[in-house]
């Protein structure tokens, strides 16, 4: 690759987000971009900047676009551009389905000594304790 076609495609990364368009841009093929990541370390890192750029671009856009769609800004709306914005504003933005939360703990006061089940005995009463129905000992007793 010429250092023209490297900017070149430096340059297309940053604006598209893909190798695919810094290839394309550069008239060769992915496969030969991949190539010459390997080959120059600072390439590769200068590839992975506009990458991680234009990737904040198309995040940025996507957001944009599910703003403008909610404040009505388009008369019609394509139900498939905002799937699809919404997919990459999903996969892009940090934060943008918001945060998993445990909402409870559990305590494990048991310790099983044997996970070989007993046979089925034919019993009046039904167990009611911890004890009568897993084999074991209790660790902490409250």
């Amino acid at each position: 690759m010429t250092h023209n076609q490297k900017e070149a495609a430096i340059e297309a990364i940053r604006e598209l987000g893909t190798l695919k368009a810094g290839a394309k841009v550069a008239g060769i093929d992915v496969k030969t971009l991949r190539a010459e990541r390997k080959r120059s370390k600072i390439f590769d890192n200068r590839i992975n900047d506009a990458l991680n750029e234009g990737r904040e671009r198309m995040g940025d856009e996507s957001i944009q676009f599910i703003k403008d769609v909610r404040d009505g800004v388009y008369e019609k709306t394509d139900r498939n551009r905002l799937t699809a914005a919404i997919a990459l504003a999903n996969w892009i933005v940090t934060g943008f389905r918001g945060t998993t939360q445990v909402q409870g703990k559990i305590d494990h006061d048991v310790r099983v000594l044997t996970a070989v089940p007993r046979p089925k005995y034919i019993e009046e009463k039904k167990p009611k304790l911890i004890e009568d129905v897993i084999e074991g000992e209790i660790i902490k007793e409250e």
